[in-house]
C-alpha cells in the first residue's frame, strides 16, 4: 500500500472545512500509488447525501511545480477533456499543504481502470480518440513544462543504471538512448503538444464499458505527440508476454489518427519511439529497484516493479515494426 504519508482525522478535517463540503465521514487510503499518497474522502452537509473525493499529498513534486498542473487540468476541462481538476475552497485556493507537503482535493470519478484481461479493442479505441483529444487540446496551453523524467534525466541516469545489469541488457538500454539522442541531432520535424506522459491503463477510469476519466497526469510536460502514443501502446495493446496485439494495436491507433492525423516525419520515427517509451520505463523501474533515487521511503511501502517486463517489451520492439495508419 502506498500512502507514505499518514494523516489523521483531525487533519483531514482541518483541511476540508475552507471548502464547504459538509462533515467529514470517512477517509481511507489508497492503495496502488507510487509517487504520491492518496485517500478517498467522503463528506455529508446535513440532511444532504454524501459526496467523494480524492485527496492526493504529493510526496515528490514540490510546492512551486504544481500550479502548472491546476492550470492544466482547468484548462482541459473547459476543453471537455475528462480529466480531473481541483477544487478551489471559499477563497478561490485549489493548492494548500497538508502535513508539511503540498496537497490538492479532486472530485472523485466512478469507475475503476481495466484489468488487462478486460482491455478491448472498444477500450482502445476509446483511449485513443481521448489522447488525441487531448493533445489537440494542449496545443493551445500557454504553460510550458519539461519532462522530470525526459533525456536529461535518462542521459544521467542511463549510464549508472547500466552498471546494475547484465552487459547485453545495459547495451540494450545504452543503444535506446543514443537511438533518442540520435534523433534529436537530426532535429526531426516532430509535432509536439502538452503530453500525459504515463497513460498506462490503471491511469484510466472505465464505470463498466463506459469511459469515465484519464487520471494522474503528473507527468504531463511539453513533447513529442508521437512518444505518448507510444507509451500507451506499450501497455494498453500487448499480450503478458509484451507482444503487440494486433487488434488493440490498430483500434488504438486508427482512433488516435481519426482526430489528430500521424504525419509522415511521424510515422518514419514511430518504431524508434515505441524503443524510447520502452527504454524510459524500464529506467524508471531499474532506479527503484536498484535504489539509485535519493527517496527514503518506510521500508515495505514503495512498490516495486519487476524491471525485466519492460526490458521485454524493449527487444521487442527492437525486433519487430509495427505501421501507423496513414
Amino acid at each position: 500500500m502506498a500512502v507514505y504519508t499518514q494523516l489523521s482525522h483531525t487533519q483531514v478535517s482541518g483541511y476540508l472545512g475552507p471548502f464547504n463540503l459538509g462533515e467529514l465521514v470517512t477517509f481511507k487510503g489508497i492503495s496502488g500509488g507510487v509517487e504520491n499518497t492518496n485517500y478517498f474522502v467522503t463528506t455529508q452537509q446535513s440532511g444532504q447525501p454524501k459526496h467523494e473525493y480524492v485527496l492526493t499529498l504529493f510526496e515528490d513534486l514540490g510546492y512551486e511545480e504544481l500550479p502548472y498542473f491546476v492550470a492544466l487540468t482547468e484548462h482541459l476541462v473547459k476543453r471537455e477533456i475528462i480529466v480531473p481538476a481541483p477544487l478551489r475552497d471559499e477563497s478561490g485556493v485549489a493548492l494548500k499543504k497538508l502535513a508539511e507537503r503540498p496537497a490538492l482535493l479532486f472530485p472523485r470519478f466512478g469507475g475503476d481502470h481495466l484489468p488487462r484481461s478486460a482491455i478491448t479493442p472498444q477500450a482502445c479505441a476509446t483511449i485513443g480518440a481521448q489522447l488525441g483529444a487531448m493533445h489537440k487540446a494542449g496545443e493551445d496551453f500557454d504553460l510550458h513544462r519539461q519532462a522530470h523524467r525526459g533525456p536529461t534525466w535518462w542521459n544521467e541516469l542511463g549510464p549508472r543504471a547500466a552498471q546494475c545489469i547484465s552487459q547485453e541488457d545495459a547495451s540494450l538500454l545504452l543503444n535506446a538512448i543514443q537511438a533518442y539522442q540520435d534523433m534529436l541531432q537530426d532535429n526531426a520535424d516532430l509535432p509536439t503538444s502538452v503530453i500525459h506522459g504515463d497513460l498506462f491503463h490503471d491511469n484510466a477510469l472505465f464505470d463498466g464499458p463506459n469511459f469515465s476519466a484519464i487520471i494522474d497526469v503528473y507527468n504531463a510536460c511539453n513533447d513529442f505527440m508521437l512518444y505518448d502514443v507510444a507509451v500507451t501502446v506499450n501497455d494498453w495493446c500487448i499480450t503478458a508476454d509484451g507482444h503487440i496485439r494486433d487488434d488493440l494495436y490498430t483500434a488504438l491507433t486508427e482512433a488516435y489518427h481519426e482526430v489528430r492525423p500521424f504525419t509522415t516525419t511521424e510515422a518514419n520515427y514511430w518504431s524508434m519511439m515505441l524503443q524510447t517509451a520502452a527504454m524510459r520505463f524500464w529506467l524508471s523501474r531499474l532506479e527503484t529497484y536498484h535504489g539509485l533515487d535519493n527517496h527514503h521511503r518506510e521500508e515495505g511501502v514503495t512498490v516495486l516493479k519487476d524491471p525485466d517486463a519492460i526490458r521485454d517489451i524493449l527487444m521487442l520492439r527492437h525486433q519487430h515494426q509495427h505501421p501507423l495508419p496513414h
